[in-house]
């Protein structure tokens, strides 16, 4: 595996930081002298400390996109309730297991209440992508008879809130993820035994 470059490790430190402290308190002396160099050679690959955060949400955006299936065109809609739980399985496993993502959900909940850059992060990524997608999904199951009729996006709302709140519990304490995860399967299964007619 080739060396990182100088970049990434920027990047790198400066979402370690930011996670482990806020965003306003690491400061781009302590992003740089973390990888070694000195705080004003960080101005040779990024503008300045908001240029690195833009930099890691716009990368950690695409790679979640791309992964979550959140552009229309890449959804496979379930053909039955097996499906259904093994597409969210999926998306919580990533979800839960990518470290970086941990760490800018960590920097968002710092961030969230002094900031509106912050805030509407926070409220994208915790509720309007799941919306969207499971909307989506739904209303495409509903229309083929695969799931019974209601306002999808209440249903997607109804699916997505206890998982959630489940994914932020293992934020804060990655020691319950066995005990989150059962509590999402029993959820998923209750929710297609309800909804789900194949």
């Amino acid at each position: 595996m080739p060396e990182k470059s100088t970049r990434e490790k920027l990047l790198d430190a400066a979402t370690d930081l930011f996670a482990a402290k806020g965003y306003y308190a690491a400061s781009v002396d302590e992003i740089a002298e973390s990888i070694g160099i000195k705080g004003p050679n960080i101005y040779k690959y990024f503008k300045g400390k908001s240029a690195l955060l833009e930099s890691i949400v716009d990368t950690a955006d695409k790679e979640y996109s791309e992964k979550m299936g959140f552009e229309q065109e890449l959804l496979t809609i379930p053909a039955n309730g097996a499906e259904l739980k093994a597409v969210t399985l999926k998306q919580i496993e990533y979800t839960m297991g990518n470290s970086k993502l941990r760490k800018l959900r960590k920097i968002f909940t710092h961030e969230q209440f002094r900031d509106v850059f912050f805030s509407k992060l926070a409220t994208k990524y915790q509720l309007e992508n799941q919306e969207k997608i499971y909307t989506g999904i739904f209303t495409a199951m509903m229309q083929s008879g695969k799931m019974k009729k209601h306002e999808p996006s209440v249903l997607a709302l109804q699916y997505i809130s206890p998982i959630t709140l489940m994914i932020q519990l293992t934020d804060r304490q990655p020691d319950l993820i066995p005990f989150a995860m059962e509590k999402i399967e029993k959820h998923i299964d209750s929710f297609i035994e309800s909804f789900v007619t194949e």
